[in-house]
């Protein structure tokens, strides 16, 4: 009998493990971090599609979203995530010139990131930013739906940062 009431126990106790485990898992993916998989092309050659990701959802949280990160966000035409790359801030003046060059309050943006063979094809589109909107694009311009169409995305839009890739092993990696 005492034999009995100790495999119970030790089962309990392996029980009351698992349900723990299992309790911060799932409220580390709901609110700490979430693998995500790239559903387009846009961000190509930085994120292909199929491309396993790592989100922080908290990141900003702490920290301001940034020109040049890597942003998860619920798209506003589609019902999908999609990433993309943040290129304009709040209250800031953002210029397309068809000579495929971005302009931040007049000044030329260098973008490091892109492929040194891009040629990038806008409209002399411009955009004036409000208080609590971002301008973001695809790094691959050509073949990005993002905010030339949709329009600028605010802060609730944007639900985390991409941090690196996972998988698949051959690009497993940082994501600048």
């Amino acid at each position: 009998m005492k034999n009995k009431k100790n495999i119970f126990k030790e089962f309990l106790s392996y029980l009351l493990v698992a349900v723990i485990g299992a309790i911060f898992a799932i409220s580390l993916r709901i609110f700490v971090i979430e693998p995500f998989i790239v559903p387009t092309p846009s961000m190509a050659p930085t994120l292909l599609i199929g491309d396993r990701v790592i989100v922080n959802k908290v990141a900003y949280k702490f920290t301001k979203i940034s020109r040049g990160d890597i942003v998860a966000l619920y798209s506003p035409l589609e019902n999908k995530d999609l990433t993309k790359r943040v290129i304009g801030l709040p209250g800031e003046d953002i210029f397309l010139s068809n000579d495929g060059k971005i302009y931040i309050n007049g000044k030329e943006l260098i973008e490091p990131y892109l492929p040194k063979n891009l040629e990038a094809y806008y409209n002399n589109e411009h955009f004036k930013l409000g208080e609590d909107q971002y301008f973001l694009m695809g790094d691959n311009r050509n073949n990005s739906s993002d905010s030339r169409v949709f329009g600028p995305v605010s802060s609730k839009q944007i639900f985390g940062k991409v941090l690196f890739i996972y998988g698949p092993i051959s690009r497993i990696g940082r994501v600048y």
